[in-house]
């Protein structure tokens, strides 16, 4: 029974921690938005928000990038 009330506590913290990233990214999300807007408010409005979202893809592939070399682990030749 302990390991039981264990695991749904371990799996509601996630839950919450899930949650609050989702929270989180939402406002990220309006933020960017409103960051990009001058990029495709002009445009026409599928072809702006397009234009928009390969700039956005761009970018989180290069941070992506960065910080996977940066964060990752270390390769046993790298030490």
């Amino acid at each position: 029974m302990v390991k039981l009330i264990e695991e749904i506590k371990k799996q509601t913290l996630t839950l919450m921690v899930a949650a609050f990233g989702f929270v989180a990214a939402l406002v990220w999300k309006d933020a960017i938005s409103a960051w990009l807007k001058p990029l495709y408010e002009n445009a026409d409005g599928a072809l702006g928000l397009t234009i928009a979202a390969f700039v956005v893809t761009t970018i989180v592939v290069i941070v992506t990038i960065i910080l996977a070399k940066l964060l990752g682990e270390k390769k046993e030749g790298n030490k």
